[in-house]
């Protein structure tokens, strides 16, 4: 065995938080990151193994993670990605061929904004010029950084480098849906996090304003996220109407049926 293959190897042991803290160095590594590709590979097999084996716990476990400042955010926001963009995929019957870009390009859309993103998702002030042209343009960027390791995979850099414009004219037309998933996801993890300058949205609102908001191609997908992830994802609190706030722990039969434990009173 390789020593590079056997550091991957170690480094994709445990759950998601150890995957978390593995990506998140990788992310702020950028294009200067060691063994990048074969690292993300490791990550990649290790979360679909994660997700396979739970995918309730996986849920649980990434949405508890989101609210946790001292984790980071970037990391966390790329696997909730892959997991939302897996769940919804299986749910449409889409084949592993189909699936595969996706999960690469989930985990890496914003490399090329890794650190930058964690400040912003923590600061109290409103967002710099310089930092709206940073989010307007690392797409493009990512989608280099990604080329400088040597992944030529065009489906992926497509979907990488349009993610904010999934229905931009001169993109491959094969990966329409895909990019559209993509940034349906994106969208909807940045909606259900908190920022130091506005609360998170609950889920249930986010998914209805994502489901009623949708048009054309978007309404399958979007109708597709919200019966994968449910209006409750497991990890997210709600209050119950016999006043106790409860955390979500599993997805029900449907939607807005989930599985919950309280854990405050209504005192």
């Amino acid at each position: 065995i390789r020593e590079a293959d056997y550091v991957v190897g170690q480094e994709a042991k445990g759950g998601w938080l150890d995957l978390q803290s593995v990506l998140r160095g990788i992310l702020y590594q950028g294009g200067l990151a060691i063994n990048p590709a074969s690292r993300l590979e490791g990550i990649k097999t290790k979360a679909l193994a994660l997700l396979k084996e739970n995918p309730d716990d996986s849920l649980f476990s990434l949405y508890q993670a989101l609210g946790d400042d001292g984790l980071g955010y970037c990391a966390t926001h790329a696997l909730l990605c892959f997991v939302i963009c897996e769940l919804t995929a299986q749910k449409l019957g889409w084949s592993l061929a189909d699936r595969e870009p996706l999960h690469a390009a989930s985990l890496t859309m914003n490399i090329a904004m890794a650190r930058e993103q964690d400040s912003m998702a923590r600061q109290s002030s409103p967002l710099s010029d310089w930092q709206r042209t940073l989010i307007k343009e690392h797409p493009q960027r990512s989608a280099d950084v990604l080329a400088g390791f040597g992944w030529d995979e065009a489906d992926l850099l497509d979907i990488v480098r349009w993610h904010h414009s999934p229905d931009e004219p001169t993109a491959m037309p094969r990966n329409l849906a895909r990019r559209k998933l993509l940034s349906l996801a994106d969208s909807f993890v940045a909606q259900t996090a908190a920022r130091k300058t506005r609360s998170a949205q609950s889920a249930v609102k986010a998914v209805k304003s994502m489901v009623m908001g949708a048009e054309g191609d978007a309404v399958g997908l979007s109708s597709a996220m919200a019966q994968a992830v449910g209006f409750y994802p497991p990890g997210s609190y709600v209050l119950l109407a016999n006043g106790e706030i409860a955390v979500s722990v599993q997805r029900g039969q449907r939607a807005n049926t989930p599985w919950v434990i309280s854990i405050v009173d209504k005192d």
